[in-house]
């Protein structure tokens, strides 16, 4: 028979495993490594919550944080009149937070006490993809500044996924046009705007080039030195590079050295394919604990590892790629995670409509937890042609 276990348990085994193959590998050929990395200055721990960022010379109170990092619009208390940020962030994965998760006839005194939480009386939803810049034009920012104050608009959230890149542009760009002359005028370039971000909210804040450079775009200063970390940033080795991610600030880190036995070269020591192999192991722990695991937006555990991009209990990733695919029943390029496989040729919302599987257009019914679930968060069609998402998935995984 077999024993379940979930993909988190798994991941902990395949790391024991490791552990005890580094282990053996030291105690049979006597060599150690050693990792030095050195940071400009200490590494402060990443945001969570939707934190006050900064209070702008008018007095509007401004807000940032990320969804997956226990933030959003919702955890502000008292609300916010305004809320801004990417379409797809805006609400929480768990819906039953803005219900009370009570559903109460219309009319119904009760009503008033499930919990709810009643939203600011403004909210904009973005087109901003991740890792991108809000697809509007340049005055957009300049005209929602002019809305503020006619409105009396005195607290705003910003928000986005990790809380890092598209809330750093939102902040940015808002503490420059909000504030008066005289605090634009202290400030002389983007690069000196994203630092001041990164002390007030998190070190993460604006994580591309492309989005370092809208910002001086639209506020019309320069755009000064780049500070965003290597894409492939973080530990490395002989040319290959582990963990790190995007938006950190700029550290410098030593090469790894490696001290073998006398007249023996590393080659000679060991297998040095195998060897790289246990230290990205090793090294992509050690990076999972420098910050805390944020939340899943798939499965809603404490478990997403935002380095990997990847949540360590069921395993989804969220979405970064915009390549798109054909899909030959209704003839339009679609997203890739729209496919339940890559080699797919027909995407999810026609095949569910073929098999009356429940489908509004932004995901599918689950099969098993009967919820309808972001075409992101399924995890592959079963035997029966039917969807399972990846929260059920981990629960159903067997180790034989």
């Amino acid at each position: 028979m077999g024993k379940k276990m979930s993909r988190k348990q798994r991941r902990k085994q395949a790391k024991e495993t490791n552990k005890k193959e580094m282990k053996k590998m030291k105690d049979t050929h006597n060599y150690k490594t050693t990792k030095t990395t050195t940071w400009s200055k200490p590494k402060p721990a990443c945001h969570t919550g939707q934190n006050k960022i900064f209070t702008t010379t008018s007095g509007i109170d401004v807000y940032g944080g990320g969804r997956n990092r226990k933030g959003g619009w919702w955890k502000c208390s008292p609300m916010v009149d305004l809320a801004i940020g990417p379409d797809e962030t805006m609400r929480p994965s768990n819906k039953s937070i803005l219900t009370g998760g009570t559903a109460v006839p219309d009319g119904w005194s009760c009503d008033n006490f499930v919990g709810r939480i009643d939203p600011p009386k403004y909210i904009i939803d973005m087109d901003f993809p991740d890792f991108g810049v809000p697809q509007v034009q340049d005055l957009f920012w300049y005209a929602l500044c002019d809305d503020i104050h006619e409105h009396g608009i005195k607290s705003v959230s910003t928000q986005c996924a990790g809380g890092h890149g598209r809330t750093g542009v939102q902040l940015c760009i808002l503490y420059y046009l909000l504030n008066d002359d005289d605090v634009k005028q202290s400030i002389t370039s983007a690069k000196q705007l994203i630092e001041l971000i990164r002390e007030l909210h998190c070190h993460h804040a604006v994580e591309t080039d492309e989005q370092q450079k809208y910002i001086a775009r639209v506020l019309d200063i320069p755009v000064g030195e780049i500070v965003i970390e290597d894409r492939y940033g973080g530990h490395s080795y002989g040319g290959y590079s582990y963990g790190g991610g995007l938006g950190k600030a700029k550290g410098a880190t030593t090469p790894t050295k490696v001290a073998t036995p006398t007249g023996t070269t590393i080659d000679e020591a060991l297998d040095i394919d195998v060897w790289k192999g246990a230290l990205n192991e090793k090294w992509s722990m050690d990076s999972q604990d420098e910050d805390e695991p944020a939340e899943c937006e798939c499965c809603g555990h404490d478990t997403y590892n935002e380095s990997d991009n990847e949540c360590l209990h069921c395993g989804w990733s969220s979405p970064s790629s915009k390549e798109t695919q054909l899909c030959y029943t209704c003839g339009r390029d679609t997203p890739v995670h729209h496919y339940s496989h890559a080699t797919d040729d027909e995407c999810m919302t026609c095949f569910a409509r073929s098999k009356s599987i429940p489908c509004d257009g932004t995901g599918v019914q689950c099969s098993k937890c009967k919820q309808s679930r972001y075409f992101d968060f399924i995890s592959h069609k079963t035997n029966d042609d039917k969807f399972m998402c990846y929260m059920c998935d981990a629960d159903e995984e067997v180790i034989e």
